[in-house]
């Protein structure tokens, strides 16, 4: 879909920008603005997708797109916010636009235990506040898993989305570690104000360029039937500080399950069969073709990491944060050459041990069909000890 054929705007734009970030620049930053001050009052949401600075081959590293797009949204701010809708007509752009609102909220109602001289005396509140932060995972689950699937096959580069995805990284990381030094007991008064202060700024920092940039592009870019798809795909994970969500519109499923039979040398299933067996085996299960596109996942009510329909078609690389996609792509890059068959993980997670496994999948004659995701909740398994030869459901 063709948004912009205006590459002499996208030009000025990133002249300026590059002026901004050029310190050796003998002009000054008045002068700067003054110069491009008419180009600066042009600037919409999608002209960020068409920067140089921000294509998916750009030579800028993630960390300096992240200082970029914040200047990019603080110098812009008044014409981007002209296109920014107070309102959306659908369900998943309102409930997203709604719920960062009751986030700054919630956020705003710290103020006065921050501002407070006797901060440290008030680290009760201040946990319990920064606790039910927790909750905005939910949030960032909704835009990595359901979005931003949709928007990587209509956007012309995918690195602001990456961006984004870094940036709720660094949230994830900082209320960790805000948390750690609130439940301690040698938190000392300006370290935690400083922190705080940072994390506030953070998830307005997000909001803002989802408020003014992100949302108003999707919005255009989506159709209506995608909209009410990512609407009830999202129900599963919630909404932010929000309980009063209006139930989905029922879709209509046609039938795509056949009485046929998948027939292989140890044996034979109905296709109805197979799809039982997916849904109940104590795994998750991801494939990705030799494409490097997900084509495949089974649906686990008790899955260990979240999957939608929304990324089926996407590439691997993208189904990942950007601080694990390397090693992602070395794996498969690594079983594509023949080099590797397996690589192998295992992690602490939400009080759970889980087990990772990649296989490389390969044809009789070795052939890369693509790449299998194992992961299982293996917990119950490390503390099994002795033998067990009898039923006990008495």
């Amino acid at each position: 879909m063709e948004i912009l054929k205006d590459q002499n705007k996208i030009k000025m734009i990133h002249e300026f920008m590059m002026k901004l970030e050029d310190k050796n620049q003998s002009l000054s930053k008045t002068e700067i603005y003054r110069k491009y001050e008419s180009v600066i009052s042009e600037v919409e949401p999608i002209d960020i997708f068409y920067l140089p600075m921000y294509q998916n081959n750009t030579g800028f590293t993630i960390e300096k797109i992240k200082d970029s797009a914040g200047r990019f949204v603080n110098v812009f701010y008044h014409s981007l916010v002209k296109h920014a809708p107070t309102k959306y007509e659908d369900s998943f752009f309102t409930y997203l636009l709604k719920e960062s609102e009751m986030i700054e909220k919630h956020l705003n109602s710290v103020k006065k235990d921050f501002k407070n001289e006797n901060i440290l005396d008030n680290k009760n509140n201040l946990i319990k506040t920064f606790e039910k932060c927790l909750e905005i995972e939910r949030k960032f689950l909704k835009h990595e898993m359901i979005l931003y699937p949709l928007l990587e096959q209509r956007l012309p580069t995918t690195k602001p989305l990456e961006v984004l995805w870094s940036l709720h990284d660094d949230a994830r990381d900082m209320l960790k570690k805000l948390l750690n030094l609130l439940r301690s007991d040698n938190a000392k008064k300006q370290e935690l104000i400083q922190l705080i202060g940072s994390y506030y700024y953070l998830i307005y920092g997000i909001n803002t360029k989802e408020k003014l940039i992100l949302l108003p592009v999707a919005s255009k870019l989506l159709t209506n039937d995608e909209k009410e798809q990512m609407y009830s795909e999202s129900i599963e994970y919630g909404y932010v500080f929000i309980d009063a969500i209006p139930k989905p519109k029922k879709r209509i499923h046609t039938e795509n399950i056949i009485d046929g039979l998948i027939q292989t040398e140890t044996g034979l299933l109905s296709i109805k069969q197979f799809q039982g067996i997916m849904q109940y085996i104590p795994i998750d299960i991801t494939f990705v073709d030799e494409f490097d596109k997900v084509i495949y996942f089974n649906d686990r009510k008790e899955r260990h990491f979240p999957r939608n329909p929304s990324i089926i078609g996407r590439l691997v690389k993208h189904c990942h944060p950007p601080k694990s996609v390397a090693v992602v792509e070395r794996i498969v890059d690594a079983f594509k050459k023949g080099e590797k068959d397996k690589a192998e993980f295992w992690i602490n997670f939400n009080n759970s041990f889980i087990y990772i496994t990649y296989y490389a999948v390969r044809s009789k004659h070795g052939k890369y069909l693509g790449t299998l995701e194992v992961s299982q909740d293996v917990t119950h398994i490390r503390n099994l000890k002795g033998q067990k030869h009898l039923l006990d459901w008495e």
